[in-house]
């Protein structure tokens, strides 16, 4: 009896033994098949490159003159002739307008007011038959030979913008002028709101296209470097990282990098990167680590 009953339990306990194997045996097959079902990703790749990085800033402002003089008669009376007009070039000493000193009981000569300035004429603010005193202001003279702006520079930037360093000015009005500019002088305070540092550009404007009050644009090289970069498109966004996928065999390989500078359609990659890798640069927003890829471009 007792014989009987180990045959019966060792019966039992390989038949549990052989469904197991039976269980995992079929369970293999049911994933060997889900994944021979799983398609490929068709992706494209590309290797990195070294490109110079070329840090910039721009930054907007608005143009004035280089001067600015107002010109006022020293006695009152009545305005008789503008002998000058808007546009016109006046020299220091140049006569520009007279005016009939109307004193009762006195016969003067008519005042003859002259400029104090070298420039042109921007503003001419009376007419003829006006009563003037000293305190009105005739004529507005500036000087656009040479214009200027000013541009605010982030404090973390300044260093590289010593008086002297180049710039380049463009104008909604002509925008396909680009125009040379140089930095002629910075403030001695930040402003500690916006942690900036006003810079006054100057350009030279010998035609007058420039004028003052127009909305201008001011490009600064900061400075140039050699580096590894990558399609802006390869570089996307992981639980708060930067990634790439690389091609390894069929697999896409996702790998966290440090990026520096972004140019138009490039970015730099300073970490976590080698010139032999294959970066995939289409279809990155669809992938995640390990998932089966076919290079489109070999």
């Amino acid at each position: 009896m007792k014989k009987a009953f180990w045959i019966v339990l060792g019966l039992i306990a390989v038949g549990f033994i052989g469904y197991r194997a039976y269980v995992a045996v079929q369970a293999k097959q049911a994933m060997n098949a889900q994944s021979s079902t799983v398609k490929a990703t068709p992706v494209e790749v590309t290797h990195p490159t070294m490109s110079a990085i070329v840090d910039r800033i721009v930054q907007t402002g608005t143009i004035s003159a280089q001067a600015e003089v107002t010109v006022y008669s020293k006695v009152a009376g009545k305005l008789v002739k503008n002998l000058v007009e808007m546009n016109d070039m006046v020299n220091p000493s140049q006569l520009v307008a007279l005016v009939d000193r109307d004193e009762v009981g006195y016969n003067y000569n008519q005042y003859e007011v002259k400029s104090n300035a070298k420039g042109t004429i921007a503003k001419v603010f009376l007419n003829p038959g006006a009563v003037i005193s000293p305190n009105t202001p005739l004529y507005l003279v500036v000087d656009v030979d040479v214009v200027k702006a000013i541009v605010a520079v982030p404090e973390a930037q300044i260093r590289f913008v010593p008086i002297g360093h180049p710039a380049i000015v463009t104008v909604q009005a002509y925008p396909d002028l680009h125009l040379a500019a140089k930095v002629t002088n910075l403030s001695p305070v930040a402003n500690p709101a916006s942690r900036t540092v006003d810079v006054e550009i100057s350009v030279a404007n010998p035609k007058h296209l420039l004028k003052p009050g127009m909305f201008i644009q001011a490009e600064l090289v900061l400075q140039r470097h050699a580096a590894m970069v990558v399609p802006l498109a390869a570089v996307t966004e992981r639980e708060g990282k930067k990634v790439v996928f690389t091609a390894q065999d069929s697999l896409a390989l996702m790998k966290t990098v440090t990026t520096g500078m972004a140019t138009r359609d490039s970015v730099e990659i300073t970490g976590g990167l080698q010139m032999t890798d294959r970066v995939v640069v289409t279809g990155t927003q669809l992938l995640n680590d390990q998932d089966k890829i076919v290079v489109s471009n070999r």
